[in-house]
């Protein structure tokens, strides 16, 4: 026997009307039929209202009909209704041997109770003999009541209704058997799905909880910039961002202002704006709020891509970094006053140790020596020092002019072509002359230096140092490319952080505190250019300066770094002269005067 199906949803359709009105449906179809067959009858058949039988099958066709209605179906038991189809078999027989003459095609009227039996929930072992058995009653009833011989092919004609009835029985059967089964397995995945979605509503609540235990705030959301999911730290974030009257979770509306806590971020600088731009950005301070709340946050991004590649939205992490920031300035401020204490006795012992070397009076060679050695140092720490201020404060100023940027490389390359010869590099030019701009000579000056002994420094082997430059219509693209050992690229968005070394360096012990390529971003930056870095390990690196090939129209004359503040002397010396042009003693005290009058 086959497999016992649950019940399908089909089978109890009619459970929830009374029981009655079910039995009445599956009936009224086939009475409906027969009724209409009369009406029409004394039109296209007359006569056949006079045959008795023909009146008798109606009549009994009305009687079950009344009997569906009347009998009180929900107090029998369940497998009662089943009377009405069987008999209904007899009913159709006599309809059909009343109108055998006029209308022999009437037995397809146990299509009706074929498929009422077929469609119960009795198994096919008995409704199929039963369809047969009802079906050979209405076409051989004509026969056995004749009484007259019938040949084999009347029997073979007499049996092919019951066949095909059989079939038809047995295809309702197998169409409910498949019924069940996709009901059945229509329940298992409703279950399932019921199943993942407590797991999923549990992973949800486990995931909130999470996100609103830890201090990042978190921001997702889709590519039309709608918040799909914050945790608890962000909404502190957005309510302190708010507008008065505004829009929590509208970023246009928000209080986000720059670095210097003062200036209102630009709408395209907008964390949520830049990451919907398909940006991946970490560590932009954004200050929020105002007054005593105000609050640095430091925002990252990675925006979310769907199977397309196309932007499907973005993931935005906020971090409250108000206790750091206000640690480095407080460290900063330590830095530039230690150093500045520093200046004094500096250029105290530098000027007295430079009275002895000069003094009339000759010393001996080995106390020449040590003083030379001191001297040496004590220039050393100076600048140590003044690398410590320029890094402690918070601006760069310059003062451009009309420079030739050409002549400026040419000057630098020949101050460092000893030292180059000494490490074996070769400096290689290819400069166009003259290339002039809008430029602060001394300030570009040191940022060549700074490129050039880099790219000496970290040759240690030798090798060759190209400076190329070229002008279009917007900028000035100038760019310092050594073959020495090199970094991993992942370490050269780090390299111009303030104090930072990489691992090769201190390693290979090149002396370095990790200052000058950050003076040299911010007075790149105080031109309103850029600087960029490319390399590889053991292959070299090459560094590239960007500058408006006006000097920056309308960049004012002091520009403001928020990072880092070197000031410039209000007299600047000719970078041309010799510095043995000045007399020590007024050497040191301008080396001096410069931090002092900075932070006077």
């Amino acid at each position: 026997m086959p497999e016992r199906l649950p019940p399908s949803r089909a089978d109890g359709t009619f459970q929830r009307f009374n029981l009655r009105h079910p039995v009445v449906l599956c009936q009224l179809p086939l009475t409906l039929i027969v009724l209409v067959i009369a009406v029409a009858a004394p039109v296209l058949r007359p006569g056949l209202l006079q045959n008795a039988t023909f009146e008798g099958a109606v009549f009994l066709h009305l009687l079950l009909l009344a009997l569906c209605v009347l009998i009180p179906w929900p107090k029998l038991p369940r497998g009662a209704i089943l009377l009405i189809p069987v008999l209904d078999f007899p009913a159709i027989a006599l309809y059909r041997y009343g109108a055998l003459e006029s209308q022999p095609s009437l037995g397809v009227l146990t299509f009706f109770p074929v498929l009422w039996l077929a469609a119960s929930r009795l198994t096919p072992w008995i409704s199929v003999p039963v369809g047969f058995a009802g079906s050979s009653l209405v076409v051989l009833l004509p026969l056995a009541v004749d009484g007259t011989s019938s040949t084999v092919v009347d029997f073979t004609t007499a049996l092919l209704l019951p066949v095909v009835m059989v079939t038809l029985a047995l295809t309702v059967h197998l169409a409910k058997m498949q019924l069940r089964l996709n009901d059945h397995e229509l329940r298992q995945k409703e279950q399932e799905l019921k199943e993942l979605l407590k797991a999923s509503n549990k992973r949800e609540n486990l995931l909130s909880t999470i996100l609103d235990t830890v201090d990042l705030g978190l921001i997702a959301v889709n590519a039309d910039g709608k918040h799909t999911l914050t945790n608890h730290q962000q909404d502190l974030f957005h309510r302190l961002a708010c507008i008065s009257g505004g829009s929590v979770t509208e970023e246009e509306g928000q209080l986000l202002f720059a670095p210097d806590r003062t200036t209102p971020l630009a709408q395209e600088q907008r964390p949520i704006r830049r990451a919907l731009a398909g940006e991946t950005f970490a560590d932009q301070l954004v200050w929020i709020g105002t007054g005593d709340d105000q609050r640095a946050v430091s925002t990252a991004a990675r925006p979310i891509r769907n199977d397309d590649g196309g932007l499907a939205g973005a993931v935005i992490v906020c971090s409250d970094v108000t206790r750091l920031v206000d640690a480095v300035a407080a460290k900063d401020a330590f830095i530039s006053n230690v150093s500045h204490d520093f200046h004094a006795p500096l250029t105290s012992v530098l000027g007295y140790l430079e009275l002895v070397l000069e003094d009339e009076h000759p010393l001996p060679d080995y106390l020449q020596a040590y003083l030379e050695v001191a001297t040496r140092n004590a220039e050393r720490v100076l600048d140590l020092v003044a690398d410590l201020l320029a890094t402690a404060g918070d601006n760069v100023r310059v003062h451009p002019k009309p420079v030739d940027l050409a002549g400026l490389v040419e000057m630098g390359i020949r101050s460092h072509r000893l030292r180059a010869q000494e490490n074996n590099i070769v400096f290689e030019a290819d400069v166009p002359a003259p290339l002039w701009s809008l430029l602060d000579p001394l300030r570009i000056s040191q940022v060549l230096d700074n490129l050039f002994s880099n790219a000496i420094k970290y040759s240690p082997d030798g090798g060759v140092v190209t400076i190329s430059a070229c002008e279009t219509a917007a900028s000035l693209e100038l760019q310092v490319r050594d073959t020495g050992i090199g970094m991993p690229p992942q370490e050269t968005s780090k390299i111009f952080s303030r104090f930072y070394r990489t691992p090769a360096a201190r390693n290979g012990d090149i002396n370095g505190l990790g200052l000058g390529l950050a003076i040299t971003k911010a007075i790149v930056e105080a031109h309103g250019g850029t600087i960029s870095c490319a390399s590889s390990l053991g292959v070299g690196t090459v560094f590239t300066v960007t500058l408006p090939s006006s000097g920056g129209a309308g960049v004012p004359m002091e520009r403001a770094h928020p990072a880092l503040h070197v000031r410039h002397p209000t007299e600047e010396p000719d970078p041309t002269a010799p510095e043995r042009a000045q007399q020590p003693s007024e050497k040191y005290e301008q080396r001096a005067q410069q931090p002092a009058e900075e932070h006077a």
